[in-house]
């Protein structure tokens, strides 16, 4: 994408959603963000950790109002579906797994990151994914607006 094209996308998702402007953000990982992948690295371990963790107040000032996610299984999540399985976390102990590698797309007011997710298992069978965790830069911090999970490997196939 161009410089001035995703100049363009960025400005028109700002115009399309409101911000979380007003939300009270007490995780640490919210305070003096930059446009940097350093902070996108940051960001991307405080939304493993608040999801883990059932902190709803940290993802509701990390997603924005209209943030979507493509499920492995094909299924389309927004917010509110994240915000739920979140809340479900409250309370019990998952430990976090260490992230896997990271790779930072920067432009502009946009920032993607993407890897392999490590592998998990459902009923007995294991499986890899990709992800894909967008990013905008908006009113001085960065908020996802959307995801997306891929299979990597389909047993049996």
């Amino acid at each position: 994408m161009t410089n001035s094209l995703s100049c363009t996308f960025a400005a028109l998702l700002f115009a399309i959603f409101t911000t979380n402007a007003g939300a009270t953000c007490n995780n640490r990982a919210f305070v003096n963000e930059k446009r940097d992948v350093s902070t996108i690295l940051i960001l991307e371990n405080a939304w493993n950790l608040a999801f883990l963790g059932g902190d709803t107040e940290s993802m509701t000032c990390l997603l924005t109002p209209d943030f979507t996610e493509i499920m492995r299984n094909g299924s389309i999540y927004h917010r509110s579906d994240e915000l739920a399985l979140t809340e479900k976390n409250r309370g019990m102990a998952k430990k976090a797994a260490a992230l896997p590698q990271i790779t930072i797309l920067l432009h502009d007011d946009v920032a993607v990151a993407y890897g392999l997710a490590s592998e998990h298992r459902v009923n007995g069978i294991s499986y890899k994914n990709y992800y894909a965790d967008y990013y905008l830069w908006t009113n001085g911090s960065w908020h996802a607006f959307f995801a997306q999970w891929t299979p990597a490997s389909v047993p049996g196939a």
